[in-house]
């Protein structure tokens, strides 16, 4: 009677485990991982991770975290106090810099996630990443161009009905207005009676 009741036991915990084991091997399969002990030395990495930083396997095993940062972030209090509230068990997830092992830049989007024991100490980190550097560059050749018109041309935003919502310093010097004069007024004010009353107008 009793064997039965903990063989089900049992075989409830394999079944967990075995679902567990599935989750990570497919989060293996998908994203770069790489685990650390407390104090920021790396016990594991993935292929996906070493592929991603320009390691071969295995040689990140041993190294501490730093190796993965610019000498200004490493040196950093922001990064001390990363690995002390990492250590106190709190989770961060962001869009981070680090280094590849060439030496050029490059981002992931990154949890790093602190796995506590039984008595609710930390005994690893496990950081789980994907390579966004193609995004962030991209997001940055938009914003490089977008500053560039705002400096070379006049610029002026509506909302759907044609109220203005904000013009740029050339803009505003171009038509002699401050912001204050015409943000929240119609497009009208910029256009001739008789334009404004017109067909035409109304279409636009």
């Amino acid at each position: 009677m009793f064997g039965g009741k903990y063989k089900q036991q049992i075989a409830s915990h394999e079944t967990e485990l075995a679902a567990g084991q599935a989750i990570q091997k497919a989060l293996e399969r998908s994203l770069a991982v790489i685990e650390f002990d407390p104090e920021g030395i790396v016990l594991t990495a993935n292929a996906n991770f070493c592929q991603t930083m320009g390691y071969a396997n295995g040689e990140l095993s041993g190294q501490h975290h730093r190796i993965l940062c610019d000498e200004a972030f490493r040196s950093s209090k922001e990064y001390v106090d990363l690995w002390a509230r990492l250590r106190q068990g709190e989770f961060f997830r962001g869009t981070i810099k680090r280094q590849h092992k060439s030496g050029r830049e490059i981002w992931l989007e990154a949890t790093y996630n602190p796995v506590l024991d039984a008595g609710g100490r930390v005994v690893k980190v496990v950081k789980f990443a994907a390579d966004v550097t193609a995004q962030v560059e991209e997001a940055s050749r938009m914003r490089a161009m977008v500053q560039a018109i705002e400096r070379s041309m006049a610029v002026i935003e509506f909302d759907l009905t044609g109220n203005i919502l904000r013009a740029n310093d050339n803009f505003l010097r171009t038509m002699g207005y401050s912001a204050n004069e015409i943000v929240g007024r119609h497009h009208r004010m910029f256009c001739p009676e008789d334009l404004v009353r017109s067909a035409e107008y109304a279409d636009f």
